[in-house]
């Protein structure tokens, strides 16, 4: 019988309006996964685990523990990649749903363990690429998408996989023990993406963590699906929930966060003054 966790990972930052922002989101996003499911084990791994130790009452029932051992916080995209680290205390057994503290959940995260169950991995496709629902690419998107294939491949991929963004990803059969045994191929690649050794075909330099997870997984070899549109969004609104808003999972990603933050007077604390550009995400293949 496998066991279903959710899990959270959070690198501290040396900014204190980033963390005190962060803790917001955890706690929405915490709050309403357990308003909705009270038994589900909860794991928010942390190089810092005493900042969030008042943040989650009993009720909320969260697990919170150290990185991993084997994590270097002087690798490349150290700020991202913790997750892969910390996916070792897990059995094999374990299926996991990783998120980001920018989510929310609508209703029993039940309904995703056990509609989501012969792949390996699930998710949300990046902004721009083929089987994301958002509307919006450059005219050149095809050749790009293209160039994305080609590239995974001469890098050692050897299947086709979804480009997933990574800040919904549902693992199944195993997958993240071998995620977690190949992480020094995961850091080869990033090292090589940073000296320009290997080509980098995106415009957006901040995803290049989830660059190299895609060139893992084809490497790999997993299976990968891709959750419904119904279940799970990647940002807000998808047009999918116009009219009735009722997602599973809502990924409402930073670059959307203040709309969000906006729809709903609870989520009012998110809103910001001033939106800098730290932080914000960009469509890979915005032509803006």
């Amino acid at each position: 019988m496998s066991d279903n966790i959710v899990m959270y990972s959070y690198k501290k930052s040396e900014y204190d309006h980033i963390n005190e922002h962060e803790k917001k989101r955890l706690r929405h996003s915490i709050s309403s996964l357990r308003e909705n499911s009270s038994e589900v084990p909860i794991y928010l791994f942390s190089d810092n685990p005493t900042m969030f130790l008042k943040t989650f009452d009993a009720w909320h029932d969260v697990n919170i523990l150290p990185f991993s051992k084997n994590f270097d916080p002087k690798i490349p995209s150290a700020w991202s990649i913790h997750r892969w680290y910390n996916l070792s205390a897990f059995s094999e057994n374990t299926r996991i749903l990783y998120v980001d503290s920018d989510t929310i959940f609508h209703s029993n995260v039940s309904y995703i363990f056990n509609t989501y169950t012969s792949r390996d991995v699930y998710g949300k496709e990046e902004r721009g690429f083929r089987h994301c629902p958002i509307t919006g690419s450059g005219k050149n998107i095809r050749k790009s998408l293209d160039y994305v294939d080609t590239c995974i491949r001469e890098s050692g991929g050897k299947t086709d996989v979804y480009k997933y963004c990574c800040g919904v990803l549902l693992l199944n059969n195993g997958l993240h023990l071998k995620i977690n045994s190949r992480l020094k191929e995961l850091t080869e690649l990033m090292y090589e993406l940073m000296k320009g050794d290997i080509p980098y075909p995106l415009p957006n330099s901040r995803i290049a963590d989830q660059y190299a997870i895609w060139i893992l997984l084809s490497r790999i070899g997993a299976d990968c699906g891709l959750f419904g549109v119904q279940d799970v969004t990647h940002s807000f609104l998808e047009s999918k929930h116009e009219e009735y808003f009722n997602p599973i999972v809502l990924h409402y990603t930073t670059r959307d966060e203040q709309k969000f933050a906006e729809s709903d007077n609870k989520y009012s604390d998110l809103i910001r003054e001033t939106e800098g550009a730290q932080g914000r995400e960009i469509d890979p293949y915005s032509i803006v």
